[in-house]
C-alpha cells in the first residue's frame, strides 16, 4: 500500500481557512510523531491511515490558533491594564 501524503489543502478545506506552510510543516511533523507513538502504545492499524493523520494535523492547527488567540487576548488585556495604571496615576 503506498503511503499517500497529507497536503495543505486537506487541512486548510477540514479548517474552512488558510494556514501558513510554516504552520502546516510544524502541525504535521506534530502529528507524525503523535501517530507514531498512538500507533506504538495501542497497536491499532486504523491509526496508520491516512485520514487519522489528517485529523490529527488538523486538530494540531486548531490548538496552535487557539494558543495564539489566547496569548494576544492575554497581551490586549495586559497593555489595557498599563494604560489604565498610568491614567490614574496622572490624574492624582
Amino acid at each position: 500500500m503506498q503511503k499517500q501524503e497529507v497536503s495543505r489543502q486537506e487541512i486548510e478545506a477540514l479548517l474552512g481557512f488558510e494556514i501558513t506552510s510554516e504552520q502546516f510543516k510544524e502541525a504535521l511533523a506534530y502529528a507524525r510523531h503523535k501517530q507514531a507513538y498512538i500507533y506504538q502504545q495501542e497497536g491499532r492499524p486504523v491509526v496508520l491511515q491516512h485520514w487519522y493523520l489528517v485529523k490529527l494535523t488538523e486538530e494540531y492547527v486548531r490548538s496552535l490558533a487557539f494558543s495564539k488567540y489566547t496569548m494576544d487576548l492575554c497581551k490586549t488585556l495586559r497593555d489595557m491594564e498599563k494604560e489604565h495604571l498610568i491614567s490614574n496615576r496622572g490624574a492624582q
